[in-house]
């Protein structure tokens, strides 16, 4: 079914119950007054009540007779059949429902997000509105035959997504992930974690799956950059320069049907909380990337560990609310020279909510940039080596993942692709190679 507008979706509910009254008996306690914006909508929905209340039939007769007699004008005949009009077939009503209630839903979070923003409401009555509004779903009674049958098919189709084929070693650890699911990717500054979800953002678009980026740090036209240098394997310095080749340009221009109509993907820039919640409210995905959480402005200019555990509760509680799967980008202070080391979960910045919310976590450990920081790679050169390490997993399992990374493609390659023959770089080996050349030139 199109998408329609609230203001639509209120008309052509009113309209299915004009034109089968019988209706409006079973949709008591699923909708109420408040779920209609429009003033004339409230008016035509309260007179439904007084008619079923005196068991008089509902129809386009009774309610504008009803609205005549009271001076209900919004009530008048050809308004009413103006609104019947518009309804495209009444069978849907339970479509209509959803779609009104889910309105509802959105109406009340932004609006309490909005409150929040301007200060007129404190974060833990925004926590307290969020808890309290439930997501428009049904509620079903399940027996215990309900739950264990439903468990059983669960266990035969395994979890909601998968990771792409370059990173199966992730499914086997993880066994994928779920609708709902909060993953925290963690690592210190510059050490691979956009670039990890610029490829997994590729992959999980082939795959099918409605993704939607919320970068707070790149434009989105950086991050378009890095999705055509990965996909098309075009160092992402040539689009920084200025110097793209007409083969670059001939490979991009063949990406845009595939990107454009093809690819379920969508990325937007934002910076407040607010703004996540509307596009995620917006673009319904599988699965949102927020890149990354230290970035989300502060309006109330709370601690560090306040600001990170009121945020990481709220994207988790989004992700939930909306059946969303999330991955968060977190970062870890720079570590002292001479002092760096394989992250841990106690090095989240701020906050060990971060840890305690997130349902699988991956720390990042890229050893070569860490201690050399400055690199320089050309067109080709063999990958790096890097680490994710699943330091948390909510079915149990954890473990190290080796990976071969090319930083200027923004591509991971699984440790035992056998098709990529290359051998990584390690940083004590670069460091052997950096010796030997200074060694030559002296002695030289």
């Amino acid at each position: 079914m199109k998408m329609i507008s609230n203001k639509q979706i209120e008309k052509v509910v009113i309209g299915c119950i004009l034109l089968k009254g019988e209706l409006y008996e079973k949709i008591i306690g699923k909708i109420t007054i408040n779920d209609f914006t429009q003033n004339s909508y409230k008016k035509i929905f309260r007179i439904f009540g007084a008619l079923y209340q005196n068991k008089i039939k509902i129809d386009i007769v009774t309610v504008s007779d009803f609205g005549y007699k009271n001076n209900i004008l919004e009530a008048g005949l050809g308004i009413l059949t103006e609104i019947q009009d518009s309804v495209p077939t009444v069978e849907a009503i339970v479509q209509y429902i959803k779609l009104l209630k889910n309105y509802t839903y959105n109406r009340i979070i932004l609006k309490a997000t909005e409150n929040f923003r301007l200060g007129k409401i404190e974060a833990r009555e925004l926590e307290d509105i969020i808890n309290k509004t439930k997501p428009p779903y049904e509620i079903k009674k399940e027996t215990n035959k309900d739950v264990i049958l439903k468990t059983l098919e669960e266990a035969e189709r395994g979890t909601d997504f998968k990771f792409p084929e370059n990173f199966e070693d992730l499914n086997k650890i993880t066994g994928g992930f779920d609708r709902g699911d909060l993953i925290i990717v963690g690592g210190y500054p510059s050490n691979g974690k956009s670039s990890l979800c610029t490829d997994l953002t590729v992959g999980f678009c082939g795959l099918d799956y409605n993704i939607l980026v919320i970068t707070l740090e790149m434009s989105t036209r950086a991050n378009m950059r890095r999705i055509l240098a990965n996909t098309q394997k075009i160092n992402t310095m040539r689009f920084r320069h200025g110097n793209l080749i007409e083969l670059d340009r001939e490979k991009i221009k063949a990406m845009i049907f595939t990107i454009n109509d093809i690819w379920k993907y969508n990325c937007v820039r934002a910076y407040t909380m607010q703004d996540i919640i509307r596009a995620v409210t917006e673009y319904i995905p599988d699965i949102v990337i927020i890149d990354y959480l230290q970035n989300i402005a502060d309006p109330e200019n709370l601690s560090e560990y306040a600001r990170l555990t009121k945020f990481t509760l709220q994207i988790q509680q989004i992700a939930r609310a909306k059946n969303v799967a999330t991955f968060l980008l977190s970062q870890f202070h720079r570590p002292y020279e001479g002092k760096i080391r394989e992250p841990r979960n106690n090095d989240f910045r701020g906050s060990g909510s971060i840890e305690e919310r997130a349902e699988i976590i991956f720390l990042l450990y890229w050893e070569r940039k860490l201690k050399m920081e400055s690199l320089s790679r050309k067109d080709d050169e063999d990958p790096e080596y890097m680490i994710i390490d699943v330091t948390k997993n909510k079915d149990g399992e954890t473990g190290r993942v080796q990976m071969k990374f090319y930083p200027e493609y923004h591509r991971w390659i699984s440790w035992n692709d056998k098709r990529d023959k290359k051998e990584v770089i390690k940083y004590e080996s670069a460091k052997e190679k950096s010796s030997k050349y200074r060694k030559e030139y002296f002695d030289g």
